[in-house]
């Protein structure tokens, strides 16, 4: 990546083993990426051009005998794996969102079929692609959105699906393989029950974000609000594969159950899932941090029994509701941009104004909502403080940590800790004082934080579904 402006290499380095020294460089093309080598002494290389969502890609093929370029091929490929004479290549186009996976033969330089897969099973984004050297099966990951827990889908040679893995972890690209038995268990033994979770969303208006018009937001090309509203429905119907982007500050989802979370006092009453994480790397400060995007909680109680969620709502009261940084009755508006592929314009009611900015990753035409008519729309609530910070590494001058508060905000932590879970007992009303319910029917989430991080892009909670902690107990 061109971190430093520098531009991309072009290079594939000819190393030596001993001494350990670079002895040559190849000139391959622009952004060279995975390199795999056959057995017959060839070394192949995907080249991804310097901009890389432009899709301007090449397959190289480079014979160790002389250490140079031996063919160029006018294929679009990200990725690829061989086995023996066979090469699975797979592209995706980043506009379109469409993926490819082909068979071609490395022998005749030709390809053998231009749709590996043969039995319709759908990939959404492959992201990696393995032979099982001991089987000859093929390994593709599907990363979805990036957004949420990705699958490993096992085909036969001749592209039948034999079984898939699923919600294994965001962006899976990686798979290994053993020639010796092992034995597994369920890794999740307390596996929720459907029933337990939020299955209706009532409301949801999400803020200007670079994932804004796609399936992230539950929309499709032409879409009206109240199909959005019954996408969002569909996909929060399986946790596994949804994620849906609340956008920049104030973007919010209402959720509703089919029967009444109770309130047990002095514990945990409901869960709510993001994907946030924690940095691998660790943190500069003593505090854990990683893709933080915290959500602002609202619960209510369908008083009215009408089923609607037009009742009273209360905050639950996370970490930052009395801090002298939490800015209340913020509002912010955000502008229709004149032109396709511009930046969103913003400006609030301190005197700030900004930008939703573009960035290389989401090239759809507009970081604006096309299902409404307005060409202003407004959001409003309480501001928590910026929570994320550049850390550069030695091999990424931008590198950004979103830290977490303590508790009590969704998108936080990771889903796998007690700080994704919720207490009813938290809520207070709006002049801040606690309240008791003895249950909710009713989780309005909003994103808390407007910040900018460089190219990752604006802070947006996302949510993949909410869940009754005392359902069938």
């Amino acid at each position: 990546m061109d971190w430093d402006g520098i531009g991309v290499d072009n290079t594939v380095s000819v190393v030596s083993t001993e001494p350990f020294k670079e002895i040559k460089k190849i000139q391959v093309g622009y952004n060279p990426g995975r390199i795999r080598a056959d057995n017959y002494g060839h070394v192949y290389v995907a080249t991804r051009g310097k901009d890389i969502s432009a899709g301007d890609y090449n397959f190289v093929q480079i014979d160790t005998r002389t250490d140079e370029v031996k063919q160029i091929y006018d294929e679009k490929v990200m990725n690829f794996a061989i086995n023996d004479q066979l090469a699975y290549l797979y592209n995706f186009n980043y506009t379109t969102q469409d993926s490819q996976i082909k068979v071609f033969n490395l022998q005749t330089g030709t390809t053998l079929r231009e749709d590996f897969i043969t039995d319709e099973t759908e990939i959404n984004t492959p992201y990696g692609i393995y032979v099982n050297p001991y089987s000859g099966n093929i390994y593709i990951t599907d990363a979805y959105n990036y957004l949420v827990r990705g699958d490993v889908l096992c085909f036969n040679p001749q592209g039948k699906l034999i079984y898939r893995l699923t919600n294994i972890g965001q962006n899976p690209n990686t798979v290994v393989f053993s020639d010796k038995d092992t034995q597994s268990g369920n890794d999740d033994p307390d596996t929720p029950q459907a029933a337990a979770f939020a299955n209706k969303v009532l409301e949801y208006r999400p803020a200007p974000t670079q994932f804004m018009n796609t399936t992230a937001t539950a929309y499709k090309e032409g879409f009206t609000y109240q199909q959005v509203l019954e996408y969002a429905t569909e996909l929060l119907s399986d946790r596994n594969v949804c994620l849906l982007s609340l956008g920049a500050f104030g973007g919010y989802i209402t959720v509703g159950f089919d029967h009444t979370v109770p309130n047990i006092s002095g514990e945990y009453d409901f869960k709510i899932y993001g994907n946030a994480a924690y940095d691998i790397y660790g943190t500069n400060e003593d505090k854990p941090g990683g893709s933080a995007e915290p959500g602002i909680v609202l619960v209510s109680k369908d008083t009215n029994g009408n089923g609607l969620p037009d009742d009273e709502w209360y905050e639950l009261a996370g970490s930052e509701y009395n801090s002298p940084s939490t800015i209340r009755n913020y509002e912010i508006t955000y502008y229709r941009p004149e032109l396709p592929g511009d930046n969103v314009q913003w400006t609030d009611n301190q005197g700030g104004q900004g930008e939703i900015k573009r960035n290389d990753f989401n090239t759809q035409d507009s970081y604006y909502p096309q299902w409404i008519e307005e060409d202003r729309i407004t959001f409003s609530g309480s501001r928590l403080a910026d929570n994320a910070v550049n850390e550069p590494r030695p091999d990424m001058p931008e590198h950004w940590v979103g830290y977490c508060y303590a508790w009590g905000y969704a998108d936080n932590h990771p889903n796998d800790t007690e700080y994704s879970k919720f207490k009813i007992d938290w809520a207070v009303d709006k002049n801040g004082n606690p309240v008791h319910l003895d249950g909710i029917d009713f989780v309005k989430i909003y994103t808390a934080v407007n910040q900018d991080c460089g190219w990752t892009g604006e802070i947006s909670t996302e949510i993949q579904a909410v869940e009754d902690l005392h359902y069938n107990k």
